[in-house]
């Protein structure tokens, strides 16, 4: 636009405002404003008369006209700035207009300041009405809220005779719901009462059982171990038959590997060996016909020991034999009808010996593992109940002190977790130490010190050796512990390599001229060397392929009724498994 045009900065608010921000000269788009405080400051200065008195000019000019001069007009003579004006309009102007007094109570009379006396006495009656009015409508409402106001009164005494009828109920259901608890718990606690009192039954008429079982396990034992004896005593000149005629008499072929372990038992009257070895098979062997009557190839990796199992042929009626494995396994078979029956899985490495306890009818097996720890294992449940720690190095053999059948505290056995009191494990490492362990504590007793490689294989004594360790080691040695004084109190050297099986033989050799009765006082010792070797007093040499296991087993030998038996047959067998896979037997 070519021309500017000055507007006051609150009217064009208002203009804008009340007409959509369009430009009040004509319609067009990007219109500019500016404040100009030059401009501002110059008509601020501007002087005007008052507004007021200018509309009331031009109206008394209208009336003028029409019905000439009217007297008695108020004037105002203000004169002065443009800026000043606002405030005189406020505060100062005699034009103003004022409210009417009773404007709170509905009048919205306006008029000047001097004629708003007579507008109150001229309309006192109608102020009077409106305050009437007004004190009648406050006087309603009042009544409006105080109704309100009983109203929730009402409703809240309701509402809390609700809930205290609520607050009853749940009263009465929280003590019908008390009473039930209390019923059941009562028939709870009588019925645990009923239940301990029969478990207290079941658990003294199973102790009798126990007791009564532990008696005839007794009678049996000392029966065997008077038969032992009385063997022992006829034995004890057999020695020098022994050594004097001893000739190999039987091999049993199958093996193809090393065979590090051999057992023997009788089941149903017929005798049996059971061997294991590195070809994976767990074999079985008939000895009355001479052959093998079941072989197991079920192991992953080698087969490192053989047990038979006492207590299924005693509980369960069945033939088992117990193997462990370079596979981390143990197994148990059914060599009657040919099948596994279990497998116990818990060592981290290979298993190379296990043991069936002496105590509780054979129920529970002791296994020594790579994983350097031993564990007790319950046959009945298969379930691990310990593992021994302590060893360094991998555990190569262990052995279980013997039954207590002669102890006076073998009365006493049948107490504890299970059974095992008095009773100790017997351990040989890779660490070189052979442990003692016992078995209702589970504590470690005793460490033997003195094989300067691994010990292979560990044997207690019977009788009166029950305390007496017998040891055979890499070292090419062969040690003898006493448990009694912590300290080893002999040692044997002649192998010239690894020895690794020891027993102790039942032969009781004389001394000057006492014969020596009771007790072995020879042990025998297998090694790689090719010899097994008796202590004290002779040795047997011979090539064997080195020597990896070997028992003595008195043979329940029938003779017919036209054969004799030989009058140089002691009765007593030494079997033994070698490294290229046979079976020996001597005698």
């Amino acid at each position: 636009m070519d021309e500017v045009l000055i507007a006051g900065e609150h009217c064009l608010k208002l203009f804008l405002e009340n007409n959509n921000n369009s430009c009040p000269i004509q319609p067009h788009d990007n219109c500019q404003y500016s404040r100009n405080n030059a401009v501002r400051k110059y008509i601020d200065d501007l002087t005007v008369i008052c507004i007021r008195q200018f509309e009331q000019e031009i109206k008394i000019s209208h009336k003028t006209e029409r019905e000439g001069e009217i007297p008695g007009v108020i004037k105002c003579d203000f004169k002065g700035k443009l800026k000043d004006l606002n405030n005189h309009l406020i505060n100062e102007c005699p034009l103003n207009l004022i409210n009417c007094l009773f404007k709170p109570f509905g009048c919205n009379h306006t008029c000047f300041s001097y004629n708003l006396k007579d507008h109150l006495i001229t309309n006192m009656k109608l102020h009077f009405d409106l305050v009437t009015q007004l004190l009648q409508s406050m006087k309603q409402e009042i009544q409006l809220k105080d109704n309100r106001i009983k109203q929730m009164e009402r409703d809240y005494q309701q509402e809390l005779l609700k809930y205290r009828a609520d607050i009853e109920m749940i009263k009465r259901d929280f003590n019908e719901k008390e009473k039930q608890v209390l019923s059941n718990h009562a028939k709870i606690v009588k019925a645990l009462e009923e239940k301990n009192s029969k478990l207290t039954q079941d658990y003294e008429l199973l102790l009798q059982k126990l007791n009564h079982q532990h008696k005839e396990e007794e009678k049996v034992e000392n029966k065997k171990q008077s038969y032992e004896y009385t063997a022992l005593s006829s034995l004890s000149i057999n020695f020098n038959l022994f050594r004097s005629s001893y000739k190999l008499i039987n091999t049993f072929n199958g093996h193809t590997n090393i065979v590090p372990s051999i057992d023997y038992s009788t089941f149903d009257d017929c005798q049996f060996i059971c061997s294991g070895s590195y070809d994976k098979t767990v074999r079985v062997w008939d000895i009355n016909k001479n052959k093998q009557i079941q072989s197991f190839n079920r192991h992953l990796l080698d087969v490192c020991c053989v047990k038979f199992s006492q207590y299924h042929y005693h509980n369960h009626h069945c033939n088992v034999v117990c193997s462990s494995s370079s596979d981390k396994t143990i197994r148990f078979w059914d060599f009657k009808y040919n099948q596994q029956l279990q497998v116990f899985n818990g060592h981290t490495n290979w298993v190379y010996g296990i043991e069936f306890s002496p105590f509780n009818g054979s129920r529970y097996l002791c296994s020594g593992s790579g994983d350097k720890t031993i564990r007790l294992w319950d046959v009945e449940t298969y379930k691990s109940l310990h593992v021994f720690n302590g060893h360094t190095k991998s555990i190569r053999c262990i052995d279980i002190s013997p039954l207590q059948s002669n102890n006076n505290n073998n009365k006493n056995n049948d107490i504890g977790m299970i059974g095992g009191n008095g009773y100790t494990i017997c351990s040989g490492s890779s660490d070189h130490t052979i442990r003692i362990w016992d078995i209702e504590t589970t504590k470690q007793l005793i460490v033997f010190k003195g094989h300067k490689y691994d010990v292979n294989s560990v044997k207690y004594g019977s009788n009166e050796l029950v305390n007496i360790i017998l040891s055979g080691s890499d070292d090419e040695s062969v040690h003898l512990w006493d448990i009694r004084s912590n300290k080893q109190i002999q040692m044997f050297k002649g192998h010239t390599n690894n020895v690794h099986a020891v027993e102790y033989s039942p032969f009781a050799i004389k001394i000057g001229d006492e014969v020596v009765s009771g007790n072995s006082n020879v042990i025998c010792s297998g090694s790689l060397d090719n010899t097994i070797r008796f202590w004290i007093f002779d040795q047997i040499r011979k090539n064997y392929n080195g020597i990896t296991c070997l028992t003595f087993i008195s043979l329940k030998k029938k003779v017919k009724n036209y054969e004799q038996k030989s009058k140089d047959d002691c009765g007593i067998y030494l079997y033994y498994g070698s490294k290229k896979g046979p079976i020996r037997v001597w005698g």
